[in-house]
């Protein structure tokens, strides 16, 4: 689960009001799960759906392509992995997100 601030303060540095439009897209296409936090009453958290788990295979696709055709990734280093092993990584992240999905 992830906060409306934790996604803000992320490293790809999206502005406010994308970020408000984005995940309010991804809530109505049930790919997030917008719920309210169990810690702050206040406060919304996001999680994963098993719709939003199901994207993975093609979110590494994007991040092989990625690797081969920009050199400054910000995610180099699993770009490397990707390149070497894609169904490794695949079945790895799968496992991580089987534990996480709402």
């Amino acid at each position: 689960m992830l906060s409306y601030s934790e996604f803000l303060e992320s490293e790809e540095k999206i502005s406010t009001n994308i970020l408000a439009n984005r995940l309010s897209v991804l809530e109505a296409e049930k790919i997030l799960l917008k719920e309210v936090s169990p810690t702050n009453k206040s406060k919304f958290v996001y999680s994963l759906t098993q719709k939003g788990a199901d994207l993975l295979p093609i979110v590494i696709e994007i991040m092989d392509w990625g690797a081969k055709y920009n050199a400054n990734s910000p995610r180099r280093e699993l770009g490397k992995k990707i390149q070497q092993d894609k169904a490794s990584v695949v079945r790895e992240l799968s496992q991580v997100l089987k534990k996480k999905v709402k």
